[in-house]
C-alpha cells in the first residue's frame, strides 16, 4: 500500500466511512470533512496530528502558499516535490529493496548492511510506544490482521515520540535526553480534527521565519523527511542540514512481507538520527513548553514526572510560571467569543519503562478568561497569584490537617503521634491520593470562576471550604474502611476527628467563622 496513491486511511466523514489516500485526507481535513480516523488510538492522535501539520507546513512553504485548504492534486504534487525522488517508494509501507526508502523507514546503503536487522514486532501495537506489562489499557500484540493505516499510526508514533530504550535504541531530538518525554500542549477551538489541523498549520507557517533565524541553523531548503536519505546506522544529521519542519525517525525499522502479512524488523544504531543532545530538546517545536529552570542545562524541553499532569504542573504551564509557553497554547487573535480547551498530553517515560499516558483537557470559557492566555494583563497576574495560593492551601490541608488525623486513626488514637512508617505508610499514601483526586478536578473550574470575582478573600474562602469538605469526606471514608486496633476503635475515631478540626482551625483561621458549615459532631 502506498500512502500517496492508495486509499490507506479509514475516515468517518459526513458521507459515511471513506478510505482516503494521504493527499485526499489532507484535502478532507482542509475542508473540515473528517469526523474521526478509524484505528487511530488516543495515545497516537497527537503524534499523527503533528506529523500531518509538519508535512503540510513543509509542502506549503515549498510551494509558496499559506492556505492549508488545498485539493488532493496540490498535496500529491507538493509531497512528491518535497520528497525529491522520481518514484513514490518513500511513501509505500513495504518496499522489498532495502536500499530504497519506505514510509518512515530509511534505506541501508548496501544490502549486506541489512543483516543487522532482526525480528522486532509481528503486529503494529507490538511496534508502538508502550513497552510495559501494564500496557496502559492497550494490550500488546492483540492485533489480528491489522489494516495498513494501523501500521502507519504505529510507525509515526514510535518514530516521532520515542525516547531511549536500551543500547542502540536512541530517542528523538525533540526531547530532553533519552529518559525525557515528548509532551504536547496547545489550545484547541472545537473538537473536529480538521479545524485543529488548519489552525495549527497556519500558526506553524507564521513561526517559520523565526525558526529559520533562530539559533539552530535550520535551512529553508533543508531536509524535511529524514527517512528518505539512506542510514548507515553510524552517522547523524546536524541541525544545520534540516528544514525547521523536519519529520524525524528515531529508530532503524523496516517492514517486510511475512506469512501473508507484515513483520517489523529492527536494528540497533551507533548514533541517533539527529545529533542535538546539547540542546535539551529545545528545538523550536511549537507544541513543546520549555522548562526555564533546568539545573544542568539552564533550559530544556518539558519533561513530565511519574506524577503526570498534576494541577500544579498544569497551573505552571497555563501561567508560564517557570516555563516558556508552547507557541500552540497562545490564544488566537479575534477568537475571544469562541470556547476553547487547554490540552496537554504526554506518555511519561522512565528508564526502560513507561509510567502511563496522561491527558488533560481544560475547558476555557469564552470572553474574559480568554485574555488570561495573553501575558501581562492584570487579570492574568491576579489569577496566577490566587492559583498559587490555592495550591499551597491544598498541600496544607493534606499535610497539616488530613494526614495527622489519619495517622492518629491508624495508630489507635495515641496521646502523641508516633508515625510508624512500616505500619501505616501504604494507607496514608492511599489517603493522599484519594484527597488529591477529590480536589484536582474542581481546581480549574473554580479558578476560571474567579475571573469574575474581584474579592480575593472571598474566592479563597470558597476554595478552603471546598478543601475542608473533601478532606472531611476522605477522613470519614478512612474511618469506615481502614483497620483499627481492637478495643480502641472509638478512641481512635474521636482522636482523629478532634485532631482534624484542631489542626484545621489552627492552619486556616478563616474557617473558624464558618465552623458550623463543617458538620462538626456535637
Amino acid at each position: 500500500m502506498n500512502l500517496l496513491t492508495d486509499p490507506v486511511f479509514r475516515a468517518e466523514t459526513p458521507d459515511g466511512n471513506e478510505c482516503l489516500s494521504l493527499p485526499r485526507l489532507l484535502e478532507a481535513l482542509g475542508a473540515d470533512r473528517v469526523e474521526s480516523l478509524l484505528g487511530l488510538q488516543r495515545h497516537q492522535e497527537d503524534a499523527f496530528h503533528i506529523f500531518l501539520c509538519y508535512l503540510a507546513g513543509a509542502v506549503l512553504a515549498l510551494e509558496g502558499q499559506a492556505d492549508p485548504c488545498q485539493n488532493a492534486g496540490f498535496w500529491l504534487d507538493g509531497i512528491r516535490r518535497l520528497t525529491g525522488r522520481e518514484d513514490d517508494c518513500a511513501w509505500a509501507l513495504v518496499v522489498e529493496d532495502v536500499t530504497q526508502p519506505a514510509f518512515m523507514q530509511a534505506a541501508v546503503p548496501k544490502k549486506s548492511d541489512f543483516a543487522a536487522f532482526k525480528p522486532k514486532a509481528a503486529t503494529p501495537d507490538a511496534l508502538d510506544l508502550l513497552p510495559t506489562a501494564k500496557n496502559h489499557d492497550v494490550k500488546s500484540s492483540k492485533s489480528g490482521g491489522p489494516t495498513p493505516d494501523v501500521w502507519v499510526y504505529a510507525l509515526v508514533s514510535v518514530q516521532t515520540m520515542s525516547g531511549f530504550f536500551g543500547q542502540g535504541n536512541y530517542g528523538i531530538a525533540r526531547m530532553n535526553g533519552g529518559f525525557g518525554s515528548r509532551a504536547t500542549v496547545s489550545l484547541t477551538y472545537g473538537q473536529r480534527p480538521g479545524g485543529r489541523w488548519s489552525r495549527d498549520v497556519g500558526r506553524l507557517l507564521a513561526l517559520r521565519d523565526g525558526l529559520l533565524t533562530g539559533p539552530w541553523g535550520y535551512q529553508a531548503q533543508g531536509l524535511a523527511l529524514l527517512w528518505v536519505p539512506p542510514w548507515d546506522l553510524k552517522t547523524s544529521f546536524g541541525l544545520k542540514a534540516l528544514d525547521p519542519f523536519y519529520i524525524e525517525i528515531a529508530r532503524a525499522i523496516r517492514l517486510v512481507p511475512a506469512n501473508g502479512g507484515i513483520e517489523a524488523l529492527g536494528a540497533s544504531t551507533k548514533a541517533p538520527r539527529i545529533a542535538a543532545t546539547e540542546t535539551g530538546g529545545v528545538l523550536g517545536d511549537p507544541w513543546t513548553p520549555v522548562n526555564l529552570n533546568d539545573k544542568k542545562k539552564g533550559q530544556s524541553a518539558l519533561t513530565v514526572s511519574a506524577t503526570g499532569l498534576s494541577p500544579e504542573l498544569l497551573r505552571n504551564l497555563v501561567f508560564a510560571d517557570g516555563y516558556q509557553p508552547a507557541d500552540m497554547q497562545q490564544a488566537d487573535t479575534g477568537q475571544e467569543s469562541q470556547d476553547c480547551r487547554f490540552n496537554a498530553t504526554v506518555l511519561v517515560r522512565g528508564q526502560g519503562t513507561t509510567d502511563g499516558f496522561h491527558h488533560a483537557s481544560l475547558p476555557v470559557p469564552a470572553g474574559r478568561v480568554r485574555r488570561l492566555f495573553r501575558r501581562g494583563s492584570d487579570e492574568r497576574n491576579r489569577l496566577a497569584e490566587l492559583s498559587k495560593t490555592a495550591l499551597h492551601d491544598a498541600r496544607d490541608m493534606q499535610n497539616r490537617v488530613l494526614k495527622p488525623a489519619v495517622i492518629a486513626l491508624l495508630e489507635g488514637g495515641p496521646e502523641k503521634i508516633n508515625f510508624d512508617r512500616r505500619e501505616v505508610n501504604q494507607w496514608l499514601t492511599d489517603t493522599v491520593k484519594q484527597f488529591s483526586e477529590a480536589w484536582a478536578g474542581d481546581f480549574f473550574p473554580w479558578l476560571w470562576r474567579q475571573a469574575e470575582q474581584e474579592d480575593q478573600d472571598a474566592a479563597r474562602l470558597e476554595w478552603l471550604r471546598a478543601l475542608r469538605d473533601k478532606a472531611k469526606a476522605v477522613l470519614e471514608d478512612a474511618i469506615a474502611r481502614y483497620p483499627a486496633r481492637e478495643g480502641r476503635r472509638y478512641r481512635s475515631q474521636v482522636k482523629a476527628e478532634g485532631l482534624f478540626y484542631g489542626t484545621l482551625f489552627k492552619t486556616f483561621e478563616q474557617l473558624k467563622e464558618t465552623a458550623h458549615d463543617a458538620n462538626r459532631p456535637g
